[in-house]
């Protein structure tokens, strides 16, 4: 009833990350696929998406007259940089916590 408990209080901080954090590691670890409507629906999400991501680069790329692997470094190195080391980051610290985890 505890385990229950725990799991239904979702108000403060650490209740809302171990929440969301076993939502997605059941969503990812589940041994069921997905069905043909939840296809559908992941689907539409990421190209919705990568359609605002387009529009928003879009509106990002200068309007000057240089070569593009210049527009692009001139118009997005800082965001490259920064997404570079939020995955690097996100990628050393799951191998860790995996390796952690194996070693129990």
């Amino acid at each position: 009833m505890r385990d229950i408990d725990s799991r239904q209080r979702n108000v403060v901080f650490p209740d809302t990350l171990q929440n969301e954090g076993r939502f997605w590691r059941n969503l990812w670890a589940s041994k069921e696929s997905l069905s043909v409507a939840q296809w559908i629906g992941v689907l539409i999400m990421f190209f919705g998406l990568v359609a605002c991501l387009a529009a928003y680069l879009r509106m990002l790329w200068p309007d000057i007259q240089e070569p593009s692997w210049q527009k692009v470094i001139d118009g997005y190195a800082v965001y490259i940089v920064v997404i570079g080391a939020a995955v690097a980051f996100i990628v050393v610290g799951n191998r860790r916590a995996r390796r952690r985890g194996a070693k129990r």
